[in-house]
């Protein structure tokens, strides 16, 4: 939470994934494909994390329908 007055963008929470290669994920709620438009899978596979402007990405393969990156808060865990 920014306070009163405060100069620049408000700090980023950068959250711990604790995840490899090949975890099973599924996503907290329907997503739109920013590349192709449709929508994506409910469950997908975990790629990697990437960092972008202060901001984590993590990249999901989701089979037939391609990759793409989602926040941290799109996507949980099964076994969670």
């Amino acid at each position: 939470m920014r306070r009163r007055g405060a100069i620049g963008p408000a700090p980023e929470v950068i959250m711990e994934v604790n995840m490899t290669a090949g975890d099973y994920v599924k996503t907290t709620k329907p997503i739109r494909s920013q590349k192709t438009g449709i929508m994506l899978p409910r469950e997908g596979t975990f790629v990697r994390v990437v960092e972008n402007l202060g901001r984590q990405l993590i990249l999901v393969n989701f089979g037939t329908a391609g990759e793409e990156y989602l926040f941290p808060h799109e996507m949980i865990r099964p076994d969670s």
